[in-house]
């Protein structure tokens, strides 16, 4: 199923839907570079998936925020994700075991970010 999203786009609406957020933030969340972000979100922007919004209390930051256009987008991604997930895990003798691996993937891979976070921060 094409949900008309690319990978980074899908992560980049992924981060948006747990809260808005800035370019700069989303650009070393998915370790990319500025301009990469910037045209993802402008792509994005069109499409009427994001919307910029300026800070009340200081203009020249612009907060990106997913749009229920991006939502709906977004849990169409899910689903496709999903079933696709589903069928490759039916070829393998023990799911369980790839479905745990995954898990602890996904837990070191945050660990990691986190640390780079605080690293950078210093």
């Amino acid at each position: 199923m094409d949900t008309g999203l690319t990978p980074p786009q899908y992560r980049l609406l992924m981060l948006l839907a747990d809260g808005t957020e800035r370019s700069t933030a989303l650009a070393q969340r998915l370790a990319v570079s500025k301009p990469a972000i910037s045209a993802a979100v402008e792509t994005l922007t069109v499409a009427g998936h994001v919307r910029r919004r300026s800070d009340e209390s200081d203009r020249r930051i612009t907060w990106l925020e997913i749009t229920p256009v991006g939502e709906a987008a977004l849990s169409l991604a899910d689903d496709a994700l999903v079933t696709r997930f589903d069928e490759v895990l039916k070829e393998l003798d023990d799911p369980a075991v790839m479905l745990s691996a995954l898990t602890d993937l996904d837990r070191a891979m945050e660990k990691n970010r986190e640390e780079r976070r605080r690293a950078q921060q210093s």
